[in-house]
């Protein structure tokens, strides 16, 4: 019988051949939002030989590239020659500290920075059209598309909200359309979004309030660490609502909100969207999944595995996140992975790149921690984001280089990709 000829009732119901259904070239595939886990999905069912057209109503690249961790590593670079910039002129007996727009307007660098990520995503673009099979549309998905497709996969990240207790603030997409440095800024938020705009700006000689509900950094469950990074953090952190209140109505206050956004798509452990027959979803729109660049991009290609097995008779896989690290840039960064325990070993610092100066200050501590004589995690603060991706594939007991891709310059250092083993 000839594949080509199949029905679309025989397309989707076959179960026991184990060849395709279709040749992959005549099922298309429509993946909606081109960040992470969108690009990576759509290159993976590319190189089967899928049909794929990616639908991003606003930037390829999603938040990662255009407002989230690439953007911030362009705000961070400046503040740490802001800072080093502080730490060597400390000792002069009259101190006057170095400010952004001693160096650089922020308007300027804002621009900079811009110009940078159209750089980026121009090569994002020439990399998905060097498949034939892939085709852009710079548009909204509508609901009447789907006729057109055998498979939907959304990759359309995290809803928003910019209100908080009545009061309109600033979220990550409002931050690259500012123009002026604000003198005051007000965060809300205790994560790791949070942490980093409160300390880049107040390296650039903002004042800095962050409102915290519960607990600074709560992720860092190790309280010496938590003790190390108080002692030098550059901005007031308050829990109190009735003083949050009173800077919230409190207009030269620049209110930014970074509490996180909410995930709309609930799946199966295999990323198949609950009740849908062809549906699947990744990265950031999954409800209670990863949350990270590294993590989407692998459930991308978790997704691609999975319509690929589908229409092969082959067992689903499932996203493996075991030992995914993450970073949070502060003056210092800080890396983990794995579990924090109370066994532990400190791990003295030396002095690399970025940190020479810094030893007039600091330059963090590590720590290995270890279970049952075992290592289970660690935490790195210099040089953490070269250290922390090798630590991890440690971890996770393979071949150093097995699924390694990069070491990604943003929160999410590192990834690798590959389902259940």
């Amino acid at each position: 019988m000839e594949l080509q000829n199949f029905s679309e009732k025989n397309f989707y119901s076959r179960k026991n051949s184990k060849a395709i259904l279709r040749p992959p070239e005549n099922t298309k595939i429509a993946v909606i939002g081109g960040g992470p886990a969108g690009k990576y999905c759509s290159t993976e069912l590319a190189k089967k030989g899928f049909s794929v057209s990616i639908y991003e109503k606003n930037k390829i690249g999603g938040t990662c590239l255009n407002y989230g961790c690439t953007y911030v590593t362009g705000l961070r670079e400046m503040a740490d020659t802001i800072n080093n910039l502080n730490i060597v002129n400390s000792n002069k007996e009259i101190k006057d500290n170095t400010k952004l727009e001693d160096v650089i307007s922020f308007k300027e660098l804002q621009k900079n920075i811009s110009n940078i990520l159209t750089k980026i995503r121009g090569k994002l673009e020439g990399d998905l059209l060097k498949y034939n099979n892939i085709k852009l549309y710079n548009e909204e998905f509508k609901e009447e598309y789907k006729k057109n497709y055998d498979y939907i996969v959304y990759a359309t990240g995290k809803e928003y909200t910019n209100n908080y207790n009545g009061v309109e603030c600033l979220i990550h997409s409002d931050i690259v359309n500012l123009e002026e440095l604000p003198e005051k800024i007000l965060i809300v938020g205790g994560g790791t979004v949070a942490m980093e705009y409160a300390s880049l700006f107040s390296n650039y000689g903002c004042e800095v309030v962050v409102f915290v509900r519960s607990k600074f950094l709560k992720m860092i469950e190790d309280k010496d660490i938590r003790d190390y990074i108080l002692k030098f953090i550059t901005f007031k952190i308050i829990n109190d609502e009735n003083q949050l209140n009173e800077l919230l109505n409190d207009s030269s206050y620049t209110k930014i909100l970074a509490i996180g956004g909410r995930a709309h798509i609930k799946t199966d452990d295999n990323l198949k969207v609950i009740g849908k027959d062809n549906e699947y979803a990744c990265g950031d729109c999954v409800i209670g999944k990863g949350g990270t660049t590294p993590i989407s991009r692998m459930e991308g290609k978790v997704v691609a595995e999975n319509i690929y097995n589908e229409l092969n008779n082959k067992p689903p896989i499932k996203p493996n996140y075991n030992n995914i690290p993450n970073t949070i840039r502060l003056d210092l960064n800080i890396s983990y992975v794995g579990k924090q325990t109370d066994d532990f070993k400190i791990i003295p610092n030396s002095v690399g790149k970025g940190d020479f100066f810094r030893v007039f200050n600091h330059i963090g501590i590590n720590k290995i921690y270890y279970e049952n004589n075992r290592v289970v995690g660690a935490i790195s603060m210099s040089p953490s984001m070269e250290i922390i991706p090798y630590f991890a594939q440690y971890l996770n007991g393979v071949n150093i280089y097995d699924g390694f891709i990069e070491v990604h310059p943003s929160t999410d250092p590192f990834y690798k990709i590959f389902g259940s083993r």
